[in-house]
Formats: structure tokens, C-alpha cells, sequence
């Protein structure tokens, strides 16, 4: 009996550590296209997740166009490499078909479409405290990086965009040959209230071009951001709102930088803290419908659906992992 309670209580624990792989808030620095929790890559060891989409349009079969999404962790759990295809052209092929009928052969021809992709490889690199300190992006031999600075408080106060070259003969590494620098940032923060701060935001000349309002919950969760560009009419705000665990159920963008645009989420969780579904609106009209589904074993998420009203169809992703 003992032993019982001990297994169920070790269970609990388990379940309650990898809770939330997929972390709806928002993060400063994004390297993909989701935020990972890196306490729950950490626990299990990923080394990898692969997410391969097919879609399904309203009324056809389903197609695959080849279409991945690949993040690859470091051992503090950190994206360290994300990469992703780019539709490049779609390139039809005559196939014989061998069909047989009562013992009769025929060869018939069909129409079939390559998908021809590109790939975009963003890489990350990180400081002793797990910041962001550069991302370099590539495609084919392209390649933009964005520097990184902060202060104590862990606040970016500068942020560099570059164009490099690459003067390394092996393509899987990097020396860096001609640095060009496209644009400088400089941010300054002004504490208003312990919840609320301003951020001046100041170009390569070292002119304020905007500024932002920035609120703080009780528990420290980001919950309205303000943004005004100081010469033109151009303003963004978001706001979001959280349950009693921290986790954010209600995230509303709005922004008019052409035409007044609004983009609602609305997330549900189960009582592990996973996201469930996850609804987006844009100008008030439901436009994606994300159902998550997870592995029994361990609650990691193991494919996920989403009806796309916008396109009549239902786009399918499922997650494929490697361990360190």
C-alpha cells in the first residue's frame, strides 16, 4: 500500500514537471514559431521535434507538399537550430499506372505533383544566463543576424541587424567573412510604478522613433503592451489576460499600420496545463480552429488539427521526437 501512494505521489510530480511543452506567452525573442518550455525539454532529454504538416482542402484527398518544421535543442533546452521548408515551385509529372482485370494487364498514365521546397535555417546562440545573444538566419547563401545586448534587469538595450558572409568551406560552419550593419537599436527602460514601465526605442542616429507603455500583473506576467511611432500615425497594442495558474487564456493584438486590424487567441488548458484548443480570430472572424492531442505516456503533444476557415480546409501536424 505504501508503495502505492509513493508510485501515485512520483506520478503527480512527473505529470505536474512536464506540463506545457507549448507556452502561449509571449516571449521577447522568438527563434521559431513556437515558444518551448525549457523546463520540459530539459526533463525529457529532447534533442529534437520534427512538425510535418499535410493538408486536407474541403471535398479533395489530402496532400503532402513535404512541409516541415524542425526545432533542435541544446542540453539547457534552448532552441539552438530552427528550420523550416518554403514552397519554391510545384512541378508536374506523367507516372504509368500498371492495372490489372481478370488476369489483363494495362498501363495507364496519371498526372502527379512534385513539391519542390525551399529551406530557411535559423541558428541561436546563447550567454551564461540563457539569453539570446544572436540569431543568424540562411537561406541559400544568404545570411541576416540580429545582435543582442541587455542590462541586469535582463532587458534588451540594443539590438544590432546585420548582413554577413560566410568564408568557411564546410557549409555546416561558420566564419564570418564581410559584416554589413543594416539598422542599430538602442532601447532605454524608465520605471513609472512597480507594474508599469516605459520603453524609449531609438534608431542608428540615436533619435527616439517610439515608445511603449508596458504593464506588469501582481505576479510579474506581462499583461498590455502600448506601442506609438513618434512621426507617423502608426500605433500597436496587446493585451492579455491569464488564469490562476499564470497561463494565458485571451491574447488581443490590434494594430493599424494597414487598415485598423484586429487578432484575438483564445486558448483552453487541460488540468495538466497543456493547451487544448486554441482559437484565432482576425477583425472578429474565427479564422483557425487548433486542436492539440498528447502522447499518453509522457503529455507531450503528438499531433495537432487545425481547420483553416480562411482556406476550406483542415491542415494536419504531427510531432516527431529524438532524445539526447
Amino acid at each position: 500500500m505504501k508503495n502505492k501512494i509513493l508510485l501515485f505521489f512520483l506520478l503527480n510530480i512527473i505529470t505536474n514537471c512536464v506540463a506545457q511543452l507549448i507556452v502561449s506567452k509571449p516571449a521577447e525573442i522568438l527563434v521559431g514559431e513556437l515558444n518551448f518550455n525549457t523546463e520540459v525539454v530539459k526533463k525529457f532529454n529532447i534533442k529534437s521535434i520534427t512538425l510535418s504538416k499535410t493538408d486536407k482542402p474541403d471535398g479533395s484527398v489530402i496532400i503532402d507538399k513535404g512541409a516541415v518544421q524542425v526545432y533542435e535543442f541544446d542540453k539547457n533546452g534552448n532552441v539552438a537550430c530552427y528550420y523550416y521548408t518554403v514552397l519554391n515551385r510545384m512541378q508536374k509529372e506523367e507516372v504509368e499506372v500498371r492495372t490489372t482485370k481478370k488476369k489483363k494487364h494495362s498501363v495507364t498514365t496519371k498526372t502527379v505533383v512534385n513539391y519542390i521546397n525551399d529551406t530557411v535555417f535559423i541558428y541561436a546562440f546563447y550567454d551564461s544566463l540563457n539569453r539570446i545573444i544572436l540569431k543568424r538566419l540562411k537561406t541559400g547563401n544568404y545570411y541576416e543576424a540580429n545582435y543582442y545586448e541587455y542590462n541586469k534587469q535582463s532587458q534588451i538595450i540594443k539590438e544590432v541587424r546585420c548582413k554577413e558572409t560566410n568564408i568557411s568551406n564546410n557549409k555546416n560552419n561558420f566564419i564570418l567573412g564581410i559584416q554589413n550593419t543594416i539598422s542599430s537599436e538602442t532601447f532605454f527602460y524608465t520605471t513609472l510604478s512597480p507594474t508599469q514601465i516605459k520603453k524609449s526605442c531609438l534608431n542608428d542616429e540615436g533619435r527616439e522613433y517610439k515608445k511603449a507603455i508596458i504593464n506588469y500583473d501582481e505576479k510579474g506576467n506581462k499583461n498590455f503592451e502600448n506601442y506609438d511611432f513618434l512621426v507617423s500615425w502608426m500605433r500597436q497594442e496587446n493585451k492579455y489576460q491569464y488564469n490562476e495558474s499564470g497561463r494565458m487564456f485571451d491574447c488581443l493584438k490590434t494594430r493599424n499600420d494597414s487598415g485598423e486590424i484586429r487578432e484575438h487567441s483564445v486558448f483552453e488548458y487541460d488540468k495538466n496545463g497543456n493547451i487544448l484548443t486554441q482559437h484565432k480570430f482576425k477583425n472578429d472572424e474565427l479564422t483557425d480552429e487548433i486542436n492539440y492531442l498528447f502522447n499518453e505516456s509522457n503529455s507531450l503533444p503528438k499531433s495537432e488539427v487545425n481547420r483553416e476557415n480562411k482556406n476550406s480546409s483542415i491542415s494536419i501536424i504531427k510531432y516527431a521526437y529524438t532524445f539526447y
